[in-house]
């Protein structure tokens, strides 16, 4: 064997060496981090020691980047968490829950059920209706896709688990189409649908106006992350403050967004300081036996709304959206009206990856309304049946209290 070869041989071992280490860097760090930070193990199925057994295997026979982020990507569903992301996707991957979702899928004795379809999207104009039965999905049994793609680390999954994995099926993949077949009133019916669309989207922070009845109205346009709102907000409701009463409509904030915006919103309606939620650090506990729990204040603002406001939310009020839900329920003036909410998991911190630069966000702080229940088991003081019935009933409401 020449000179040359046993060089090029020598390279060749040395890079894929180097390549395994770097993704076996990776995959440490991640698993590391999640065993320690992680906030709701306690609330999953999941044997994350298992996780690191199974995947470590699969680790072996990586040697492209897209097949690692393919990897954390499974890792991560293993949670089966909407609100851990990472900042990458390939062409395959599932489309993210809430904010890829048009419709709202619950699971009844493995049976699954369109239970809310989200207004202002061009689902509406599918023909699929609330308690249409799902049947398949691109042709194939949605028991089938269900099977196929559940955790390796969970035997039996839960209904949570069920219906975390039929969401995710029915958002749909990047790169495939969503032909759905339900059993509608008896009949088996298949429609065809693109990605979840708005019909049409509105290019501002937020909308207002004034209904009838002199009755003020915001739609906050999933901006929540925006910290422009936190000027602007408090600017309209000044402008509302001869209105009867105020509704804000977070049934669109999907995306979440930062507290100091949540603060800003809520700030307007209250005269002094109150308790706002809980934040607990159980990561902290878990590795060192120090437990940290803080109660989290709401500062009010400049010229106080003080007439009744209502508070519209949904299946697809999303993190922040729903701590401002939570949040609006302890003001003596506010009423929260609509459905369950998202059900995304505490407060989230994001990390990168040393090597392949691959950012996950995951939950770390647990959060609880000030009465000790968990944000994601919030119900709203009036509670509705899906999106479209939340805004008729909030006017029945209004419409109760002017007689």
């Amino acid at each position: 064997m020449s000179k040359k070869i046993i060089i090029l041989l020598f390279l060749i071992e040395t890079f894929s060496v180097q390549t395994q280490n770097k993704y076996e860097q990776d995959f440490n760090y991640f698993w590391e981090t999640i065993n320690t930070e992680y906030a709701y193990f306690d609330a999953k199925q999941t044997n994350w020691k298992n996780v690191k057994k199974v995947y470590r295997k699969k680790l072996k026979s990586i040697k492209k980047d897209w097949e690692f982020t393919y990897l954390i990507e499974l890792m991560k569903h293993e949670l089966y968490d909407p609100h851990f992301t990472l900042n990458r996707n390939l062409a395959f991957s599932f489309r993210l829950i809430p904010n890829d979702l048009d419709a709202h899928i619950s699971v009844k004795n493995d049976k699954y059920y369109i239970n809310d379809i989200r207004q202002g999207y061009k689902i509406i104009d599918s023909g699929l209706q609330i308690d249409d039965e799902i049947l398949k999905v691109n042709g194939v049994d949605l028991n089938e896709i269900l099977k196929s793609n559940y955790p390796e680390s969970i035997i039996n999954p839960n209904d949570v688990v069920k219906e975390y994995f039929a969401n995710l099926i029915f958002a749909g993949r990047h790169n495939e189409p969503r032909n759905i077949t339900v059993r509608q009133n008896g009949k088996l019916k298949t429609v065809s649908l693109e990605k979840a669309t708005p019909i049409k989207k509105s290019g501002n922070l937020l909308d207002s106006k004034i209904l009838k009845n002199n009755i003020g109205y915001i739609k906050i346009n999933n901006s929540l992350g925006n910290n422009n709102v936190i000027k602007h907000f408090p600017k309209v409701v000044d402008q509302l403050q001869s209105t009867k009463a105020i509704i804000i409509d977070l049934r669109d904030t999907h995306s979440g967004g930062n507290t100091d915006v949540a603060k800003a919103i809520m700030g307007k309606f209250i005269q002094k300081e109150m308790p706002y939620q809980i934040h607990e650090r159980v990561g902290l506990e878990r590795e060192f036996g120090i437990k940290r729990k803080y109660i989290e204040i709401l500062s009010p603002l400049k010229n106080p709304y003080v007439k009744p406001v209502y508070v519209l939310v949904s299946r697809w009020t999303g993190s922040v959206g729903e701590a401002i839900g939570q949040g609006f329920s302890n003001i003596s003036t506010a009423t929260v009206v609509g459905t369950k909410m998202a059900q995304l998991l505490g407060a989230i911190n994001c990390r990168t990856l040393p090597n392949s630069r691959l950012r996950y966000c995951y939950p770390f702080e647990k959060l609880y309304n000030t009465n000790e229940v968990p944000r994601e088991d919030f119900i709203p003081q009036i509670h509705t049946k899906n999106y479209k019935e939340t805004y008729l009933k909030v006017m029945q409401l209004i419409h109760e209290q002017k007689r």
